[in-house]
């Protein structure tokens, strides 16, 4: 395969008829308007990266065309698990091709490394994988000097680096590119043209995914920033922001971290993200219309903050019922998204076959009563996304509902039923942790937890088997999850324990980010921000 351009992005009868295609989906206007079964849009690997035959690579031999290093990445067909590219074979086996022909150069390794394995762990629903598949355009038209090229660089040797943990020159390059970078960057926003470009904010958003790999405990806020540097450019784009299907892409994908990050420090979120649905309504996937949702709780869980910390006397109580009214519908908006998720996004739930010691039994430790079967990784940490929100919701409803109490009428079955929800949205993020760890409820329905597996010191599923696949994406996307469920205080004391163990053996696995908060409570749910923003996906 080798790079071509930017061919037509319309449906297959307006590329026939050699006309303006408006890309909405799932059929274009003019099909609609016209009566005609519109045939579709080709996959977004096809837009970039196309086979090529043996004659016209004969040709580009024959006109003694040399390659041109790190300016283009294309991905062939096939791939090899071991990610081997020091022996890349040449020909049409190659794996990644530069400017056509050629193999990449031992400076072109690590670039490829990371445009392949972070392709590979992305599904197609995934907006990321959208985004990451315009790189190599992106790549190819910026200047090496750029912000966007730099920042390419130290992200592919962030990631080059670990997987090779004694590779210290990749490492240390990698941080001399992302300096370069930020320098880059500064001097970008402050040029007129450059501030509202494509390639500035793609490379805000590369900046911040090397903060998130990296995770240096000296630089815990550089994550957030980045995300309110990404916020601020939207605001310097204006009418850019939609103006492409790319534009729109990067939009949502910057909204659903602003979201992120702002419920960690509870408050709310740049009013750049508001009015915007009716333009980007053609673009929004599930994930999307949940967070069209969830955007509102940092406001909620800003008005509670400051409801609760006024002196009795001082509150304006319709306001606090104001906002109890506010809480509970949106809750009920989000438990409707759940129940009419479409059904390929929906996930299979197993009772396991459970042990009960005996009353003399002194054994603390703890199995989830089910586990979940999810379609993908993405679905998963989605659903574990709006399992966090209503922890959150409910958190907000428990604090303000209580402190109403003191001063009106008792809520005692509001409590009941708050703590019912949180009880059942904790069991579901329990329920998760097998299948993003990599384990098949087909294997562990036959291998039910034992008595052995009682003791505290035995963590299941882990002590029980080894997992059927794992990778750094279904480990990671657990963290934020499982960092609020534990923080929850009705849940069971074994079931906290459990949940702990399971960030400190994720910890133990290299992700950094477990490490500082396996020990810590969230204080999302208290009202208070987080020691430090970071990405959960």
């Amino acid at each position: 395969m080798v790079f071509k351009g930017r061919p037509s992005r319309g449906c297959e009868n307006c590329r026939k008829l050699h006309t303006k295609c408006d890309e909405t989906r799932p059929e274009c206007s003019r099909c609609v308007r016209t009566k005609r079964r519109c045939g579709g849009y080709r996959d977004e690997v096809d837009l970039i990266f196309r086979n090529t035959d043996a004659k016209p690579k004969g040709k580009t031999r024959k006109s003694g065309t040399k390659s041109r290093s790190s300016k283009c990445l294309s991905p062939a067909a096939g791939s090899d698990s071991s990610h081997d590219l020091t022996r890349l074979p040449t020909g049409k086996e190659s794996h990644f091709l530069l400017r056509g022909i050629g193999t990449p150069s031992k400076d072109d390794l690590p670039l490829c490394f990371f445009y392949q394995t972070t392709l590979e762990s992305l599904t197609n629903a995934d907006r990321a994988r959208y985004l990451h598949l315009q790189l190599p355009t992106l790549f190819s038209r910026s200047e090496a000097e750029s912000a966007l090229h730099l920042a390419v660089q130290a992200i592919s040797l962030a990631v080059w680096a670990r997987s090779r943990p004694n590779d210290r020159s990749a490492s240390q390059l990698s941080r001399t590119r992302y300096s370069q970078a930020l320098a880059a960057m500064n001097a970008a926003i402050r040029d007129p043209a450059k501030v509202k470009c494509d390639e500035t904010l793609y490379a805000v958003l590369l900046l911040s995914g090397y903060e998130t790999i990296t995770f240096d405990p000296e630089a815990l806020y550089a994550w957030g920033t980045h995300i309110d540097g990404a916020a601020s450019l939207l605001r310097n784009r204006g009418r850019d922001n939609f103006s492409t299907p790319f534009a729109c892409n990067m939009f949502l994908f910057i909204r659903r971290n602003a979201i992120q990050s702002h419920l960690q420090i509870s408050k709310p979120i740049d009013p750049i993200f508001d009015g915007s649905a009716e333009k980007l309504s053609l673009y929004e996937n599930v994930e999307d219309r949940l967070l069209s949702k969830a955007m509102r709780i940092p406001a909620l869980q800003s008005l509670a903050n400051i409801i609760l910390s006024q002196p009795g006397y001082a509150v304006d109580f319709s306001v606090a019922f104001e906002l109890i009214r506010a809480a509970e519908t949106l809750d009920v908006e989000l438990a409707d998204w759940a129940r009419q998720i479409p059904r390929k996004w929906a996930y299979t739930t197993t009772t396991l076959m459970r042990y009960h010691p005996s009353a003399e039994s002194s054994s603390s430790g703890f199995v989830p009563d089910l586990i979940h079967q999810y379609p993908d990784f993405y679905a998963a940490r989605v659903w574990n996304l709006y399992r966090v929100y209503r922890l959150i919701i409910q958190s907000i409803l428990l604090r303000v509902s209580s402190f109403v109490s003191l001063h009106h009428t008792e809520h005692e079955q509001d409590y009941i039923r708050i703590e019912k929800i949180n009880r059942a949205i904790v069991d579901d993020v329990c329920a998760s942790v097998p299948f993003l760890l990599g384990y098949a409820l087909t294997d562990l329905k036959l291998h039910p937890p034992s008595q052995h597996l009682q003791n505290e010191n035995c963590l299941w599923p882990q002590n029980l088997m080894k997992a059927s696949s794992s990778g750094p994406a279904g480990k990671f996307s657990l963290i934020w999850p499982l960092y609020v469920a534990c923080s929850v205080p009705s849940a069971p004391e074994t079931q906290r324990n459990w949940i702990r163990a399971q960030l400190k053996w994720i910890a133990g696995t290299g992700e950094a980010h477990a490490h500082h908060v396996m020990d810590a409570e969230s204080q999302t749910l208290f009202g208070g921000p987080e020691r430090f923003r970071f990405d959960c996906v």
